[in-house]
C-alpha cells in the first residue's frame, strides 16, 4: 500500500512537472525586475536642535523603453495632470535612449496620486515606480545657505566614476550641495516579482537578496533660525548682505543674501521653471552676495590699517595728524569733513578721519626701518592684512566663495595695466588707506574681520556645520576647527576696540547704541557708480562678546544711517531675544527701498 501511495505521488508529479504547462506559463508569467531604492537624506537642524530641513515621501515613475506598452495615454493624463504634448515629449526622448534601461517618466509624485496610478497599471506595460523623498522646509528661511537638490547630470556622473547613476539626486548649491556625501546616505536595492500586468506581486525569494538602503546622516547649522528670519525681512526690497558670527567659535548666526528666495521654490516639480525665473530675475536672487560679491570695503578698512600700524609701532594711541579737511601731503586727497583737528587715534576713529589714516599708511609705506624700502614695508603691510583674511578664500563650508582682491606689489609693478617698478608711492595708491582703492572684500571677510577684532587678535573660521549624526551616533558628534592667530598684540586690539566703542557711543554710529550693552562698530560709506554703498561692522558686548556682525546695503547711503542701525536690530535680536528698543528703526528700515 505504501509502495502504491508512493507511484501515485510521483506519477502526479511527473504529470505536473512534465507533462502539465500550467505550472510552465507561471514561470514564464513572472519577471524578477532589480530596483534601485533611494537612501532619505539626512535632516537638518539649527543651532537649537530644531529641525529645519526634513523629507516628505515622493515616488518617481519609470519606464523600460523596450518593455513599454500604453495602450490609451489618457488614464496617465488625468492622473499625472500632463497634456498629450508633455508626454509625447517626455516618451520621445526616452525612446531616444537605451531600450532595457529604465528611465524617468516623471518625479515627484505623491501617495495620493501613486495609489491612483497602481489602480491603472494593469493597463499597462513596462512602467515601475522608485521610492524617494522630497525635501520638506519646517522654516521657509536660509534659501542660498541650505541651497537645493537636483538630478545628476551626464556631466557629474562621468566625473563620479560610478558613485552616481542616472536618477540619482545630488546637491546643487549651499550645504545640500558642500556637505552632499555626509547628507546622501547609501542607495539600497530590492529584487521583485513582476506578473504579466506588470503589477509587483512581492519580493523575490522573500527578500534574501535585497540591500537595505542606509539614511544620510543628520547635521547641526550653527545658524539661528529666528535672527535668520529677521535679517531677511529687513533686506527685503534691498540689495545687499548682513552676516553674523559667534565670535568665540566662528559659528554664522546668520547669513543673508538680498534679495532672497524661499528655498521651497527650488523643490518638486517647478523647480526648473522656478530657477529659470529667479535667473532671469534682473535682481540676481540666486547670486550669494556674503560669498560673491566683492566690495571695497569703505572706512571699515581703516581697523586693519590701524592694527598693522600700531603693532610695527608706526602709530601709537597718541599720534597725532592734523586733517583741515583733507591729507595735505598728497594736495587734499583723500578728502574729508570738516571736524576738530588734529587728531590722536580715537579721536580719528571716532570721527573717521581720512586724512588720519592717509597719514598712517603713507609713514608705513615709507618709514625708514624698512631698509629694502616701500617693497618690503609693502610686503609686511600686505601680510598683515593677509593674516587677517582680507583678500583671502576662509574655506567656509559653502561653495563659490571668492577671495575679494589684497594687490600684491607685483600688480603696481605691471606697467602695462599699473604704474611699473619703482614708479608707485604710498600716495600712488592712497586710496587704499580707506579702502576706496584697489582692496576688495566679501561681506563674509568683514564679518571675519570684526570677530578677529571682538576676539582681541584670534579667530576660528567662519563655517556653518555643527555637529553630524547617524542612526547609531545618537548623541551629536560635534566637529572641531583649528584658531587661527593674527600676530597683533592684544593691546592693540584694546585700543582699537576702545575707539570702536567711541564710534557708536557718540561717533558716526550712534544709531546702532543699545542700551545697557556696549556696542563697538565702525562705520563705511562706500563710493560706486551709483548711490553710496552703506556698512557697517560691530559687535556686542564689548566684554566677553556674543555676536559679530557686517552689514552693507547698496545704494542706500552713509554706514551710520542704514547698516548701522539693521546691526543693532539684529544684536538686540540675539542678545535680547526680542527687538523692542530698535522697534522705530525696524519700521523705518522696513519700509526703506532704494535705486539700482
Amino acid at each position: 500500500m505504501m509502495a502504491l501511495v508512493f507511484l501515485v505521488y510521483m506519477g502526479r508529479l511527473f504529470s505536473i512537472q512534465v507533462l502539465s504547462l500550467e505550472y510552465a506559463k507561471k514561470a514564464d508569467s513572472y519577471v524578477i525586475r532589480t530596483k534601485p531604492i533611494m537612501a532619505p537624506r539626512g535632516n537638518i537642524y539649527n543651532r537649537k536642535g530644531e529641525i529645519f530641513v526634513s523629507n516628505r515621501p515622493m515616488f518617481t515613475m519609470m519606464v523600460t523603453p523596450e518593455e513599454l506598452f500604453i495602450p490609451d495615454t489618457l488614464p496617465l493624463r488625468e492622473i499625472l495632470d500632463m497634456t498629450q504634448e508633455e508626454v509625447d515629449e517626455i516618451l520621445d526622448k526616452i525612446l531616444k535612449g537605451p531600450r532595457f534601461k529604465e528611465a524617468v517618466f516623471a518625479r515627484y509624485i505623491k501617495p495620493e496620486v501613486y495609489g491612483a496610478l497602481q489602480e491603472q497599471l494593469w493597463n499597462f506595460e513596462g512602467i515601475s515606480f522608485q521610492a524617494n523623498n522630497q525635501r520638506y522646509y519646517d522654516q521657509e528661511v536660509g534659501g542660498h545657505v541650505l541651497g537645493y537638490i537636483s538630478e545628476v547630470n551626464a556631466r557629474e556622473i562621468e566625473q563620479a566614476t560610478g558613485k552616481y547613476q542616472q536618477g540619482d539626486l545630488i546637491g546643487k548649491s549651499g550645504i545640500e550641495r558642500s556637505h552632499d556625501s555626509t547628507l546622501r546616505g547609501v542607495r539600497g536595492l530590492k529584487k521583485v516579482l513582476k506578473d504579466v500586468r506588470n503589477r509587483e506581486v512581492g519580493p523575490y525569494e522573500g527578500g534574501l537578496h535585497d540591500q537595505p538602503t542606509e539614511k544620510g546622516k543628520d547635521i547641526m547649522l550653527g545658524l539661528d533660525t529666528k535672527l535668520q528670519g529677521l535679517g531677511e525681512t529687513l533686506m527685503e526690497g534691498k540689495k545687499g548682505s548682513i552676516v553674523a558670527i559667534e565670535p568665540r567659535s566662528g559659528e554664522i548666526l546668520a547669513f543673508i543674501s538680498a534679495p532672497a528666495y524661499q528655498p521651497s521654490k527650488l523643490t518638486g516639480k517647478e523647480l526648473y521653471e522656478n530657477w529659470l525665473d529667479l535667473r532671469r530675475d534682473t535682481l540676481n536672487p540666486l547670486f550669494v552676495r556674503p560669498l560673491m560679491a566683492q566690495y571695497p570695503p569703505g572706512s571699515i578698512f581703516k581697523i586693519p590699517v590701524a592694527l598693522a600700524a600700531l603693532n610695527e609701532g608706526v602709530i601709537t594711541p597718541d599720534t597725532y595728524y592734523r586733517c583741515g579737511g583733507g591729507f595735505w601731503r598728497n594736495k587734499g586727497k583723500p578728502g574729508c569733513r570738516l571736524h576738530v583737528t588734529p587728531l590722536a587715534f580715537g579721536t580719528a576713529v571716532k570721527h573717521s578721519c581720512n586724512s588720519y589714516f592717509a597719514a598712517t599708511f603713507t609713514d608705513f609705506l615709507h618709514n625708514a626701518k624698512y631698509q629694502g624700502g616701500i617693497y618690503e614695508a609693502y610686503e609686511i603691510w600686505y601680510d598683515y592684512m593677509a593674516k587677517m583674511g582680507i583678500g583671502q578664500i576662509l574655506d567656509i563650508d559653502m561653495p563659490y566663495e571668492k577671495a575679494g582682491q589684497l594687490p600684491a606689489a607685483a600688480m603696481y609693478d605691471n606697467k602695462e595695466r599699473w604704474y611699473g617698478h619703482n614708479r608707485w608711492s604710498a600716495t600712488t595708491i592712497i586710496s587704499n588707506s580707506i579702502g576706496q582703492g584697489e582692496i576688495l572684500m566679501t561681506p563674509l571677510q568683514m564679518a571675519n574681520l570684526v570677530a578677529i577684532v571682538a576676539n582681541r587678535g584670534v579667530y576660528t573660521p567662519p563655517h556653518l556645520l555643527l555637529a553630524t549624526r547617524d542612526k547609531r551616533e545618537r548623541p551629536w558628534l560635534k566637529v572641531r576647527y583649528e584658531t587661527v592667530q593674527t600676530g597683533i598684540e592684544r593691546r592693540h586690539y584694546e585700543t582699537v576696540v576702545d575707539a570702536m566703542e567711541q564710534v557708536v557711543s557718540a561717533g558716526t554710529a550712534q544709531r546702532a547704541r543699545l542700551e545697557g550693552i556696549a556696542v563697538c562698530g565702525k562705520t563705511g560709506t562706500v563710493e560706486n557708480s551709483g548711490e553710496d554703498h552703506s556698512v557697517f561692522i560691530g559687535f556686542a558686548p564689548k566684554e566677553n562678546p556674543k555676536i559679530a556682525i557686517a552689514v552693507i546695503i547698496e545704494n542706500a547711503g552713509g554706514g551710520g544711517r542704514w547698516a548701522a542701525p539693521a546691526a543693532a536690530i539684529m544684536m538686540e535680536q540675539y542678545i535680547r531675544n526680542e527687538v523692542k528698543e530698535k522697534l522705530f528703526e525696524y519700521n523705518r528700515i522696513r519700509q526703506a527701498t532704494f535705486k539700482y
